[in-house]
């Protein structure tokens, strides 16, 4: 029998660990648990032109608006999804550090849908921000995607300008949150 890959036995045992090893004689809160593992994963494993976050806290921040998802059947617009990613990214070949970002790239959401989600979490009652899910939807289908999202897309008309923004935004609303929509005074 061949020996376990070194990312399988890791998603195994963060799966483990999301399911109930946090507890471990701690009160530590599922969600912060997961999210840690989660960013530890993806701040080690995508970095420098696949980073997806700027920093730990930045990643956290943005993890604890994100659905917890089932560990055991990591899929969707979920932490444990995006966790099974950002561990598979070990292997730079799998290219999976997009799909272990905040956007999910199709395999951890709908990027869309995700951002919408985030958005509505992040920056709900804030200027800028779309009237409704439905606006944000429709509004995110027309911003150019043919930059592929990593943490340094500050600037420019897209998608992932908007993505590096929201991100910011769950460290600093007042200021990330207005650069997001359509009218972003930065994503242009």
């Amino acid at each position: 029998m061949p020996a376990p890959r070194r990312s399988d036995v890791l998603a195994l045992a963060l799966a483990l660990a999301m399911i109930g090893g946090a507890g471990c004689g701690t009160d530590v809160d599922a969600h912060v648990g997961a999210c840690q593992d989660y960013c530890e994963l993806a701040m080690r494993n995508c970095t420098g032109d696949v980073a997806q976050y700027t920093d730990l806290s930045t990643c956290r921040a943005t993890c604890a608006a994100m659905p917890l998802g089932d560990p055991a059947s990591p899929t969707g617009d979920t932490v444990a999804c995006r966790t099974f990613q950002a561990s598979l990214a070990e292997d730079p070949a799998a290219h999976a550090c997009t799909k272990a970002g905040p956007g999910g790239a199709g395999t951890c959401g709908d990027d869309c849908a995700s951002f919408c989600s985030l958005a509505f979490e992040l920056c709900a009652g804030r200027p800028g921000m779309y009237a409704d899910p439905a606006t944000c939807l429709s509004a995110c289908a027309g911003f150019s995607k043919t930059e592929v999202y990593d943490a340094s897309d500050i600037a420019g008309d897209t998608f992932a300008c908007r993505l590096y923004h929201l991100t910011a935004a769950s460290a600093d609303p007042a200021t990330h949150c207005s650069h997001i929509g359509v009218q972003s005074p930065v994503c242009l």
